[in-house]
């Protein structure tokens, strides 16, 4: 799904903005309440938040950005550290969004507005994390690396949407719980029209993101326990379940319950990583909730 600069799309519209070094495509939508701020994950692009939306947008400003790299933002080549992605997302906040803004990060989003709000205390009101990772210690030993793998390829290589689709449903995975590897298209939820969808996030993505990811060179300087040290504002934290593929690990929750200021955890039993883009209904009650105490 696209938007041009004239269409809507319950209320929103897409515009760009320039960050310095990346130009950033985003969605803006109607000013009924304070900022949020919606920040996708790696490999995906700003209408992976469409779920949500309707029903956040009824109290807040929404405005969700594609990360450079993905969507339709500036791409630049070996310029995806999160550390840069963070800076594009002060700028966006400063140059647009002119307000201290609640941040609701999933996945390399959730890292990324971790950074924000620790160096930036000033830009944000509250964290929403969805599901990212923290010391990621557990990262080379899951299902990752093989995917962001076959993602890299897939997207190196280029090709038609439908042909991208059918490339995604062939990746293997190793599922916990289960000896040999799946093929992707083999996972529950994972049908024709969800992986049509992700393909069209893929082909507008740069491989480089998925190389310094795997190669880690997105994380320089990455030191999660000092970020949570230096959060001061109400944190949610979204857990999706470890043995579903989930990425904050317990040992995640247990450092940021104890180092953040005001941290509210909410693990999420039913879901793996994905959390919202295929059932929404969970995660948008836990984050109206969080949202309506602020």
């Amino acid at each position: 799904m696209t938007l041009s600069d004239r269409d809507h799309h319950h209320g929103l519209q897409e515009k760009t903005f320039d960050a310095g070094e990346a130009t950033l495509n985003y969605a803006e939508g109607e000013d009924n309440g304070p900022a949020l701020v919606l920040v996708h994950g790696l490999g995906r692009r700003w209408q992976v938040f469409l779920p949500l939306i309707p029903s956040l947008s009824l109290r807040w400003h929404i405005f969700a950005v594609d990360l450079r790299g993905h969507g339709q933002s500036t791409h630049i080549a070996r310029g995806y550290t999160v550390a840069r992605y963070a800076q594009d997302l002060v700028s966006f906040l400063v140059g647009c969004v002119k307000a201290p803004a609640v941040l609701f990060g999933h996945s390399l989003g959730g890292m990324i507005a971790m950074w924000v709000a620790a160096h930036h205390s000033d830009l944000v009101r509250a964290l929403v994390l969805g599901d990212n990772a923290i010391a990621g210690d557990e990262f080379q030993h899951s299902m990752y690396p093989s995917l962001f793998t076959g993602l890299r390829d897939l997207a190196a290589k280029g090709g038609s949407v439908e042909e991208l689709a059918r490339g995604l449903a062939r990746i293997e995975l190793r599922v916990p719980g289960l000896d040999e590897p799946v093929p992707i298209g083999d996972l529950p939820g994972n049908d024709d029209a969800y992986l049509l969808w992700w393909a069209r996030c893929l082909k507008q993505v740069d491989p480089d993101t998925f190389a310094m990811t795997l190669d880690q060179t997105c994380f320089e300087g990455w030191v999660g326990d000092a970020l949570l040290r230096q959060i001061a504002c109400p944190t949610l934290l979204l857990q999706a379940n470890p043995a579903l593929g989930g990425l904050m690990t317990d040992a995640d929750v247990k450092r940021a319950t104890e180092l953040l200021a005001h941290p509210v955890h909410v693990l999420l039993p039913t879901l793996g990583h994905a959390l919202y883009i295929q059932q929404p209904e969970p995660v948008l009650r836990a984050v109206t909730n969080f949202l309506e105490a602020l």
